[in-house]
């Protein structure tokens, strides 16, 4: 899949979306989502931006650390988000999606997915069409197995330190302390990480 840029101003409260993980059971996107909201405040505001914008907001508020939904309801919310950074971004993104899903049904924790594309899109160099962002999404009755790489970005020390891939992994101990594995792999060329969930009952 190809995302190309198409063509609000939440107050404190969006940027109060995520907090950290033991803080609250209810959580937006604010501390891990900084870099979507400043490409919104960059843009210029036509109604599209606003209620794209506002829209992923609505579609977030009312989950919570401990929300559960269907994989196919958390597809639909990282195609979203893509879709929306593609269209605040000032440069072209490109990014492919596979997602090969067994059971639809099957139940996940709301956004354990996200920060591992918010980390691709913030950090890695994705304006290339030769160099997307390549993100693979699997599952069976037992595991799930998602894939996340991208170019590297030569202006970072290090993509693996960040808020996004701490708030994952603690995310992780908390939901599936002895059920995850997560593998981080760069190299000069290319940052990748790899999260697998033990799904079975």
């Amino acid at each position: 899949m190809f995302w190309k840029k198409s063509n609000n101003k939440q107050s404190q409260e969006s940027k109060d979306l995520w907090l950290p993980i033991g803080a609250a059971q209810s959580f937006s996107i604010s501390e891990l989502d900084t870099e979507l909201l400043d490409l919104f405040e960059k843009k210029e505001k036509t109604l599209e931006t606003k209620e794209r914008f506002t829209n992923w907001f609505k579609q977030t508020e009312n989950l919570s650390r401990d929300s559960m939904h269907r994989i196919s309801e958390e597809i639909a919310l990282l195609e979203y988000y893509i879709s929306l950074w593609s269209m605040l971004h000032p440069e072209e993104q490109h990014v492919k999606v596979d997602f090969n899903i067994a059971d639809p049904s099957l139940q996940v924790n709301a956004l354990l997915f996200l920060p591992l594309v918010q980390n691709a899109l913030t950090n890695g160099y994705n304006t290339m069409p030769e160099h997307p962002i390549k993100i693979r999404l699997s599952s069976t009755t037992n595991q799930i197995k998602l894939e996340v790489s991208n170019h590297v970005n030569h202006y970072l020390k290090d993509q693996s330190d960040n808020d996004y891939i701490n708030f994952l992994q603690d995310r992780l101990k908390f939901h599936y302390p002895d059920k995850h594995n997560l593998f981080i792999n760069s190299n000069s060329m290319l940052f990748k990480v790899v999260m697998i969930l033990d799904v079975r009952h």
